[in-house]
């Protein structure tokens, strides 16, 4: 693979992460509104709405991150990429 190919590749990975965000956030948007309609008309709004809305916020900043650390530059120090050191392995409360 040539550094043009990885770069194109990282480019429509980028694409498509912001293009699933941008759904997640539409959908988002219509579940906040659906709740603001539901308490603005009086009416007991369900715990599973404010449930997902909570966790489609958190999804929302979670691919904004991806997106961001997507659009930098490759590490070219040896191994050394964002802030991970070789040898240091991934914290399991990272997911």
């Amino acid at each position: 693979m040539h550094a043009h190919d990885s770069h194109d590749t990282a480019h429509d990975d980028a694409l498509d992460a912001a293009a699933g965000r941008a759904g997640l956030l539409a959908q988002l948007r219509q579940l906040e509104d659906f709740a603001a309609r539901t308490v603005s008309e009086g009416g007991a709004l369900p715990p599973q709405a404010t449930e997902m809305i909570l966790h489609l916020r958190e999804i929302v900043e979670a691919l904004d991150g991806l997106t961001a650390s997507m659009a930098e530059p490759p590490a070219t120090d040896g191994g050394i990429a964002h802030g991970i050191e070789q040898g240091d392995a991934p914290r399991g409360d990272a997911l």
